[in-house]
């Protein structure tokens, strides 16, 4: 299956995340803020990334933006997390170059139809 980094500041739901996406197959790498994210980002091979809109120091913003930069990253799917979608939030998401912008709370159907769009062909 895929391999996910998912970049969130919340411990609970990056354990969420990490058993619930090892549960469906795929292999995850969690990172805690951004700027660890992005290191990782460097440092592994990942199919996708799903990162929290609202973190301290680096927002998911800024991380999707940094990603999209880089012409070695900027292929990598992003998909954003949020507890506070509004019509503007989803449109400064999309123009930092996320595919899609998800609202916690989500169901796993929810997460994984996201996936199954935006992943890769034979991922």
């Amino acid at each position: 299956m895929a391999r996910i980094l998912v970049i969130d500041d919340n411990s609970a739901m990056l354990r969420a995340l990490e058993t619930g996406l090892t549960g469906f197959g795929h292999t995850v790498t969690v990172a805690a803020d951004g700027a660890e994210g992005l290191k990782l980002a460097d440092a592994q091979s990942v199919d996708l990334v799903l990162l929290d809109v609202e973190m301290p120091r680096m927002s998911g913003l800024a991380v999707c933006e940094a990603l999209k930069r880089d012409p070695t990253r900027r292929h990598l799917p992003v998909l954003m997390m949020t507890g506070r979608p509004s019509p503007g939030m989803v449109i400064l998401a999309q123009k930092a170059g996320a595919l899609a912008v998800v609202e916690k709370p989500f169901t796993w159907e929810e997460l994984m139809e996201q996936f199954s769009r935006h992943l890769p062909a034979g991922v």
